[in-house]
C-alpha cells in the first residue's frame, strides 16, 4: 500500500495563522548568521567561532543554540504552514560535558541546500524545487542563557524485511538565460534557462553515480525550451546508449507570440546498463532539422536511480520508497572503511542520531517506514564548511507596533528614507516603519532572499491589526534577475534593489508580468496566486516603488516628495487641470477611450478641468525617420511644464517613448523643469513603466527620478497591455481617484486598492504598477469654490448669459465635507469662462476621423479678491460667441495669500444670445508693449528669450475669444511668424477692463527684430501697437546689478541679481571665498520661473561657523538655464562683522 509523503518537519511548524505578538528569536544575543550551499553535515571548529568574535574563554558550549529553517523557498499560498520565526535546531556539540569549549572542541549540525527534492506519490517518483531567489541557506547561532537542543539518539527496532538499496535524486540545472530577454523584449519571468544549443555540437553531463543496481529503472528526465520556428528535437543518450529525443514545438512569428516552447520528458533505462561504472554521462544533441536559424537551451536534468546503500566519498543523504510497502523495514548498509555515524533527517531541523547494529560487512538498523524517512551516513573525520558568516545586529520585527507605512529600503538609503519617514509622521501624521529587505528575509525568510517573506511580514501587520496597516513603500529599484547575474549595475545598485514578483509564465511577451501587487495578498485564500482568470486576489493594502538605484536618486526622489507637499510655490491653478492624451489609428479606440474618461471627470467631477490632446487632432509630418507631430509633442510638454494634476495617456508605447510619431521622448522627459507642478502620470501604453530590466531606465522611472521635475508619481504598465485591460483600469481609477471618504480624499495607496480590486482581468491588471510613495496625497484643492449667485439670483434661477453682457458671479469657500463657509479664506481667485463646448473633427491622419466635445473658446479669464470666504467677479461677454443657447462652464481656482490652502470649483451657466442694451462702442483698446519687464523701451537690447509682455485695457473689457474668425490676440514678429496668444491673458485683478499678456518668446536670432501685437475689446474694435528690438548673444553671459544684503554682514546675507532670462528655471551656484582664495563656501541650487531681479538664495553665516571671523569675503555667481543652455556669470565682495 502507498502511504503518503510528510516530513514531520511539519508536526513542529507554527501556522503563520497562529502569530501573536511575541518577541522575535534575533531580538537579543550575539549572533552569527551562517551560510551553506548544500545538504549535509557541517562542523564549526574554535577557530571558527573565535573569527567571529567569541571569546572561548566565556562560551558554555552547552548554551550554544543554532537556529534556521532550512532550505527551499518559502510556499506563496497564505494557507500553508510555516515556521512563525526562526527555529532551534537539535546540534551536537563534541567535549560540550565539560562547561568549556576548547581548542579540540566543534559543533555539528545538518544544512540544507536552498534547493529541494520533493517526493511525488503519484508517480512514485522525485522531483526537484530550485530556489529562484537564492543559492544559499541560512542558520543563526547565538550564546544563550540557557542550554540548546541537542542531538538525542534514536534506537533501532525490530524488522524483518532488509533494505539494501536507497533511491537517489540528482540534478544539474544552471539558470543563465531568460527567454524574453530578446529584443524588441526585455527579460521577465521567474524561468530562466542554461546551456544553450545553437549548433550540433554534443554537450556532455556527467553525474558520479557509482553503485547503480541491476535490473532497475534508471528515469532521466529532460526539460528544455526551442526558440525555432519550427519543431526541432533534444537528441539524448547516457553513456553511449540511445535514450531517444525530446520534441519541442515550433514558435511562431508574431511580434506577441510564445517567444520560446518548453517541453520536458522522463526516459527510463535499465540499470544494468551502469552497473559498473562510476559516472552517468548524458549526452545532448539539438537538432535543428532543416532549419537555418533557432536555438535551443537546456531547463534541467534529473537522475532518478537505485543504488546499493553505502557511504559514498565522505556523505551520503538515502531513503527507500520500497520501505513504504512495509510498516517497518530494516536498512542494511556495506560497512564503511572510516568511522561513520548515522543520522536520521527526516525531520532535518531536529535530527536523531540512529543507532544500529554492526556485522563484519554490514552495518543495519530498523525504522518504522510509515512515511518516505530520510537518513544521512557520515565520515565523521571530513565534514563540510560553511560557504560565509558574519554578524548581525539584533533585530525585532515581530514585536514592533503596527505601523500606518511600512518602507522597505537597504540600509545604505537610511538617511534619506528616514527624512521621507519623518515628513509623513509630521506633515500627514501617520506612523511610520523604516525596515531593510535584510531585516525581513532574516526573520521571515530564514535570512533568504524570498520575495513571500516581505508578504509574509506584511501579514503578520495585517493579522494583527488589520484596520491599522495601509500601505508599503518599497524603495529601490527592481530586477527580473534575482540572483543579479546580468553584471549590468553596480554595487551600490545591487544593495539598493528590492525585489518584485516575477510571474511563472516566462515565454509570453504579454503574460509574462512583474507585478507588486503580491506584496498586498494578505487574506487566508490568497498568496498561491494562479495565473488564469481565475487568479483574482485582492489588495488589502496600497503598495508603491521608487525606482532609486543609488544615494543621489534617494535624496532627490526624498526632495521631491517634501517639496509637493509643503512647497507654497507649489500653490497654482495646475491643481484642477486633467490632461487626457490619445494616441490615433486602430480605429480611433484610444481616443475613445480618452473622450471617455475625459467626459466621466466633466460629468462627476465638473470643478476638474479637461485638456485634450489626441493625436489625431494635430497635423503630422513626414521625416526621413518616420511620420511625427511637432505640434503634439508642444502641446504634451506644455501640460507638464505647465501643470496639470494629472495626465492620462492612452494608446501605443515603449520604454522609451509614446506613439510611434514620438510625441513624448526620453529627451523631453529630461528636458522637463516643472518642479513645483508635477503630475500624476497614468499610462495605458506597453511597458513604459518597466522598472525591473536593468539594462535600461525606462520613460516612466526617468519621469520620476528627473530631480528638476518630471512626473511625482505614475501609475504605469511594466509589461505589453490589452486595450480592453487599459480600459478597465482607467475606468476604476477615476471612480476612485476624486472620492473623498468621511470628508478626506484618497491617498495613492487608496486609489491603487479600489483601481486593482475594481477592474479584474485575471493577470493582465497586474501589468500596471504604482511607482510613487502610496501614501502620498494628490495636490488636492482642500476646499470648495461655490457661485451662489448669477446677476443677483440664485443660481439655479439665472437668466441667460448673452454676448456683450455685463456678469456678475457671487460666491464663497466651503469645508468639503461639511459644505459650510470658510471665513479664514483670504486670496484671491482665477475665473475663467468658457462657451459652450464646440464639436472638434480630427484630422483622420490614419484612418477615419474622430469627433469629440470640448471647451476651446475662452470668453473671460480674470483675477478677483477672495475676502473672508466671499469673492465677486464683474466681467463682459465679447461678441464672439456661439449663439445657440448651452451649458457654457465657468471654473474657479482660488488660493489664500499665504500660499497655504486653495479651492477650486465649477458652474455650468446657459449661454447664447446677444444682449442688445449696451451703448455703441466705438473706441478701441489700449496697448503698451515690453520685454521683460515694465522699463524696456523701443529699440532696446534684449536676449534670444525674452518674456513678452502686453498691458491691454477697454471700458468694455478685451475680447480673448477665439470663435471670431480674426478677432485672436494675435503677437506677429518679423512679419512672418504669427502666433495667437489669447490663452496668455489675464484680466488685472477685480478690473475686466485691462489685463496682461505674458509669453516667452524662444530662439531669437542675434540682430534686429520687430513684433507687433493686434488686440479687440469685447464690441470688436481693434488696436495694434508695436515694438522694435535688438537681440545680443555676446552680452548674455554677465548678471547685472549683482550684490548682497545686508552688507557688512553678521549672521545671514542674501545674494541679488538681475538677469534677462525672466521665468526661465536656473541651477544657481554661488561660491565664496576668503582673501587668500580659499573656497569657503558653495551654495548649489536650483530655482524656477525665477524674477528679475532674483534673491532668493541665502548664506547662513552663523551655521557655517564664520560669524566670528570678520574681513573682506568674495563670491562668485554662476547661472545655468535648465531648459535653454543659458549661463551668466557675476562676481561681488562681502564684508563679514562679528
Amino acid at each position: 500500500m502507498k502511504k503518503s509523503f510528510l516530513y514531520i518537519i511539519l508536526l513542529f511548524i507554527i501556522s503563520f495563522n497562529s502569530y501573536a505578538q511575541n518577541n522575535a528569536v534575533l531580538a537579543k544575543g550575539n549572533w552569527i548568521k551562517i551560510g551553506v550551499n548544500a545538504n549535509g553535515v557541517y562542523r564549526l571548529d574554535a577557530t571558527f567561532l573565535q573569527k567571529n568574535g567569541f571569546d572561548l574563554a566565556t562560551i558554555n558550549p552547552q548554551n550554544i543554540k543554532i537556529f534556521g529553517n532550512g532550505g527551499g523557498m518559502l510556499p506563496q499560498s497564505n494557507a500553508e504552514n510555516r515556521p512563525a520565526d526562526l527555529t532551534e535546531n537539535s546540534i551536537y556539540i563534541e567535549g560540550e560535558i565539560d562547561g568549556k569549549f576548547e581548542s579540540q572542541d566543534f559543533i555539528l549540525f545538518y544544512g540544507q541546500s536552498p534547493h529541494k527534492t520533493i517526493y511525488n506519490s503519484s508517480p512514485n517518483s522525485f522531483k526537484h524545487q530550485f530556489n529562484i531567489y537564492a543559492d544559499t541557506t541560512f542558520y543563526f547561532l547565538t550564546l544563550s542563557e540557557t542550554k540548546g537542543l541537542r542531538i538525542q539518539e534514536q534506537p533501532s527496532i525490530e524488522a524483518t524485511k532488509n533494505i539494501f538499496t536507497y533511491d537517489d535524486y540528482v540534478f544539474h540545472e544552471i539558470d543563465k538565460k531568460n527567454i524574453l530577454a530578446q529584443a524588441p523584449f526585455a527579460g521577465s519571468g521567474r524561468e530562466w534557462f542554461g546551456e544553450e544549443f545553437s549548433g550540433t555540437n554534443e554537450q556532455i553531463f556527467t553525474f558520479n553515480l557509482p553503485g547503480i543496481t541491476a535490473n532497475s529503472s534508471v528515469n532521466i528526465t529532460c526539460s528544455a525550451v526551442a526558440v525555432a520556428y519550427g519543431q526541432t528535437d533534444f537528441v539524448l543518450r547516457a553513456n553511449e546508449q540511445n535514450l531517444g529525443r525530446l520534441a519541442i514545438s515550433a514558435i511562431g512569428s508574431d511580434r506577441y507570440d510564445y517567444k520560446g516552447a518548453i517541453a520536458s520528458k522522463i526516459f527510463t533505462i535499465n540499470g544494468s546498463n551502469f552497473t559498473n561504472i562510476n559516472d552517468l554521462k548524458i549526452g545532448l544533441t539539438y537538432d535543428k532539422k532543416t532549419l537555418n536559424l533557432g536555438s535551443g537551451y537546456l531547463n534541467f536534468l534529473g537522475v532518478q536511480s537505485q543504488r546499493t546503500l553505502k557511504l559514498y566519498n565522505q556523505q551520503t543523504v538515502f531513503r527507500s520508497l520500497e520501505s513504504l510497502n512495509y510498516p517497518s523495514v530494516n536498512y542494511v548498509i556495506e560497512k564503511p572503511s572510516t568511522t561513520f555515524k548515522i543520522w536520521d533527517i527526516t525531520n532535518p531541523l531536529q535530527p536523531f542520531s540512529q543507532a544500529f547494529l554492526q556485522q563484519s560487512q554490514t552495518l543495519s538498523f530498523g525504522a518504522n517506514s510509515k512515511i518516505v524517512k530520510e537518513y544521512i551516513i557520515f565520515n565523521t573525520t571530513d565534514f563540510l564548511n560553511p560557504v560565509s558568516s558574519q554578524k548581525i545586529s539584533n533585530q525585532n520585527l515581530h514585536n514592533v507596533e503596527v505601523p500606518d507605512l511600512v518602507i522597505v529600503a537597504a540600509k545604505i538609503l537610511t538617511n534619506q528614507v528616514e527624512r521621507l519617514a519623518d515628513f509623513r509622521r509630521q506633515h500627514d501624521k501617520l506612523s511610520v516603519l523604516v525596515v531593510s529587505p535584510e531585516e525581513i528575509y532574516n526573520e521571515y525568510a530564514s535570512g533568504k532572499q524570498d520575495i513571500s517573506a516581505i508578504r509574509d511580514f506584511m501579514r503578520n501587520l495585517y493579522q494583527r491589526n488589520p484596520n491599522k496597516i495601509k500601505y508599503l513603500l518599497l524603495f529601490g529599484d527592481a530586477s527580473y534577475d534575482y540572483k543579479k547575474r546580468l553584471n549590468v549595475i553596480n554595487d551600490e545598485t545591487k544593495a539598493i534593489l528590492i525585489p518584485t514578483y516575477e510571474s511563472r509564465e516566462s515565454l509570453h511577451p504579454i503574460f509574462s508580468h512583474s507585478s507588486d501587487d503580491y506584496f498586498g495578498f494578505l487574506e487566508d485564500n490568497e498568496g498561491e496566486w494562479i495565473e488564469n482568470q481565475a487568479g483574482n486576489n485582492t489588495l488589502e493594502i496600497g503598495i508603491g516603488r521608487l525606482p532609486v538605484k543609488n544615494l543621489e536618486e534617494a535624496k532627490q526622489i526624498v526632495d521631491k516628495l517634501i517639496n509637493y507637499g509643503t512647497n507654497k510655490n507649489t500653490i497654482g491653478q495646475w491643481r484642477n487641470k486633467v490632461a487626457f492624451v490619445a494616441d490615433d489609428g486602430d480605429g480611433n479606440i484610444h481616443q475613445q477611450d480618452a473622450e471617455a474618461f475625459a467626459s466621466m471627470v466633466n460629468s462627476f467631477y465638473p470643478a476638474y478641468q479637461t485638456n485634450k490632446i489626441y493625436l489625431d487632432a494635430f497635423p503630422l509630418v513626414s521625416l526621413p525617420e518616420g511620420q511625427r507631430s511637432p505640434a503634439a509633442n508642444t502641446a504634451l510638454n506644455q501640460a507638464f511644464q505647465q501643470g496639470s494634476l494629472i495626465i492620462n495617456y492612452n494608446g501605443h508605447g515603449a520604454e522609451t517613448g509614446l506613439t510611434d510619431e514620438q510625441i513624448l521622448t526620453l529627451k523631453d522627459v529630461e528636458s522637463w523643469t516643472n518642479f513645483n507642478n508635477m503630475p500624476l502620470m497614468l499610462t495605458a501604453t506597453c511597458q513604459f513603466g518597466r522598472f525591473d530590466d536593468p539594462n535600461q531606465i525606462s520613460g516612466a522611472e526617468l519621469s520620476i527620478l528627473n530631480p528638476n521635475g518630471g512626473a511625482i508619481a505614475l501609475l504605469t504598465t511594466t509589461r505589453p497591455v490589452y486595450q480592453n485591460t487599459n480600459f478597465f483600469i482607467n475606468q476604476a481609477f477615476y471612480e476612485s481617484v476624486f472620492t473623498a471618504k468621511n470628508g478626506e480624499m484618497p491617498r495613492l495607496g487608496d486609489v491603487m486598492i479600489y483601481t486593482k480590486n475594481n477592474s479584474f482581468q485575471g493577470v493582465l491588471n497586474r501589468n500596471f504598477s504604482l511607482l510613487g510613495d502610496p501614501s502620498m496625497k494628490l495636490a488636492y484643492p482642500q476646499y470648495e469654490a461655490v457661485v451662489l449667485k448669477v446677476n443677483g439670483k440664485a443660481t439655479a434661477l439665472a437668466d441667460t448669459i448673452k454676448a456683450q453682457s455685463k456678469v456678475t458671479i457671487e460666491g464663497e469657500i466651503r469645508q468639503l465635507a461639511t459644505e459650510t463657509k470658510v471665513n479664514s479664506f483670504t486670496g484671491k481667485a482665477i475665473i475663467t469662462v468658457y462657451d459652450k463646448e464646440k464639436s472638434i473633427l480630427t484630422k483622420g491622419n490614419k484612418g477615419a476621423k474622430f469627433n469629440y466635445q470640448d471647451f476651446t473658446n475662452i470668453l473671460f479669464k480674470g483675477e478677483v479678491s477672495v475676502l473672508n470666504g466671499s469673492f465677486t467677479s464683474t466681467f463682459r461677454i465679447p461678441k464672439d460667441i456661439n449663439y445657440q443657447l448651452g451649458e457654457g462652464k465657468i471654473y474657479i481656482y482660488a488660493q489664500t495669500n499665504d500660499g497655504l490652502s486653495d479651492a477650486l470649483g465649477a458652474l455650468n451657466p446657459l449661454i447664447g444670445g446677444a444682449d442688445n442694451s449696451l451703448v455703441l462702442d466705438n473706441i478701441p483698446p489700449k496697448v503698451s508693449l515690453y520685454l521683460n519687464d515694465e522699463t524696456f523701451v523701443n529699440g532696446g537690447v534684449t536676449s534670444d528669450n525674452p518674456i513678452f509682455i502686453a498691458n491691454i485695457s477697454d471700458e468694455n473689457g478685451i475680447n480673448i475669444a477665439s470663435e471670431g474668425l480674426g478677432h485672436e490676440l494675435l503677437l506677429t514678429i518679423d512679419d512672418t511668424l504669427n502666433i495667437a496668444v489669447n490663452q496668455y491673458f489675464i484680466s488685472s485683478k477685480d478690473d475686466y477692463k485691462s489685463g496682461q499678456v505674458k509669453y516667452q518668446i524662444k530662439g531669437l536670432t542675434a540682430g534686429e527684430h520687430q513684433l507687433k501685437l493686434k488686440v479687440w475689446d469685447t464690441s470688436n474694435n481693434s488696436n495694434e501697437a508695436s515694438l522694435r528690438f535688438s537681440v545680443n548673444t555676446e552680452s548674455q553671459n554677465r548678471l547685472k546689478n549683482v550684490f548682497s544684503f545686508p552688507n557688512p554682514a553678521k549672521e545671514k546675507a542674501t545674494f541679488s541679481f538681475e538677469h534677462n532670462q525672466e521665468g526661465d528655471d536656473f541651477n544657481v551656484v554661488i561660491e565664496i571665498f576668503d582673501t587668500f582664495g580659499h573656497l569657503i563656501k558653495q551654495i548649489d541650487q536650483n530655482a524656477y520661473r525665477v524674477s528679475s531681479p532674483f534673491n532668493k538664495i541665502s548664506w547662513n553665516i552663523v551655521e557655517d561657523s564664520v560669524s566670528n571671523v570678520t574681513g573682506n569675503y568674495f563670491y562668485r555667481i554662476f547661472v545655468k538655464s535648465l531648459t535653454t543652455g543659458y549661463q551668466a556669470n557675476g562676481s561681488g565682495k562681502i564684508i563679514l562683522l562679528k
